[in-house]
């Protein structure tokens, strides 16, 4: 194997190993303090705050999920809260 490619193989594993660790969805600051997530299928949630005073997290129905002191593990919260929200429709379709 070149060393270009072990170079090229080597940069495409530590790069998925960095964004597995990375809350889903994409984040946007549309305040200062307001963040919003969504992915392609659906709107994850917000989260409203600051590292002094933390952050409030905020499911896709706007229920409130929490007060974190760091902003990604509010965004884990968000989307953990997002994806159940979405297999609880689905498992009651098929028991239908």
């Amino acid at each position: 194997m070149s060393t270009r490619i072990r170079k090229a193989a080597k940069a495409a594993t530590s790069m998925r190993a960095r964004s597995a660790s990375r809350p889903r969805g994409l984040w946007v600051e549309v305040d200062p303090g307001f963040h919003v997530g969504n992915d392609r299928r659906q709107f994850l949630g917000s989260i409203a705050g600051t590292p002094l005073e933390g952050f409030r997290a905020f499911g896709p129905q706007s229920d409130f999920l929490g007060l974190f002191d760091d902003l990604d593990v509010a965004k884990a919260a968000v989307v953990a809260a997002a994806s159940s929200a979405v297999a609880a429709p689905e498992a009651e379709r098929q028991l239908s």
